[in-house]
């Protein structure tokens, strides 16, 4: 389904997705869910919170320049976003060689294949080789900070299989899908969900805006 795709495919860094060829952009509610963590866990590493309160800012900075009806943030609040986001990264690395909890361990001698590293290592690894996609929402308003929106979008159909294990048939899981993909839409175009139901039964479908 994805195979066509020429959008933003905003996901969680999972490999199966970043092999299609479209625009990527990655979930910060992970990030942020890993960072935090980290900084539980690891109090001295507080690069960790100080990247948690970055792309938090980034955030907050970027509804307030939609708000406002703007369609791109100032070039000089980008830059400077990817200032602090690479020299917290710098210091992260710092730490790594200080030996503060993210040192990259080395392959034992007579040891095939990838070397397992600690979270906070290959968290900075992914935020370091990632960014032009950690940080995409900064540069394209139209792209999300989080792919929350589709988690839930997609929690219902989850919990149907879960309780019913699958549908009885094709056709009736087109159907489910069907319905619940208008619903979705029209709720999230602040239309009123029971008197689009009424029309719909009364052979005058709502229709909603694709653009």
């Amino acid at each position: 389904m994805l195979a066509p795709f020429v959008g933003v495919l905003v996901h969680d860094h999972w490999s199966a997705c970043q092999r299609y060829s479209c625009w990527h952009a990655f979930c910060n509610a992970h990030h942020l869910r890993e960072l935090t963590a980290i900084a539980e866990r690891s109090p001295n590493q507080p690069w960790a919170t100080d990247m948690i309160a970055l792309l938090c800012q980034a955030n907050a900075l970027v509804g307030e320049v939609q708000a406002q009806g703007l369609k791109a943030l100032p070039t000089s609040d980008v830059e400077g976003l990817r200032t602090r986001y690479d020299t917290i990264l710098i210091e992260a690395e710092a730490e790594a060689e200080a030996e503060a909890g993210n040192p990259p361990r080395s392959r034992r001698p007579g040891i095939c294949g990838r070397v397992k590293q600690s979270p906070a290592c290959n968290l900075i690894r992914r935020l370091r080789k990632h960014r032009n996609e950690v940080l995409r929402f900064l540069t394209d308003l139209h792209v999300p900070f989080d792919n929350n929106q589709a988690e839930r979008d997609l929690r219902m159909p989850k919990l149907k299989q879960k309780a019913s294990g699958c549908f009885r048939s094709e056709a009736g899981g087109g159907a489910f899908a069907i319905i619940r993909s208008y619903l979705l839409t029209r709720r999230k175009q602040s239309d009123d969900l029971f008197n689009s139901l009424v029309l719909t039964f009364q052979g005058q479908p709502p229709i909603p805006q694709l653009e």
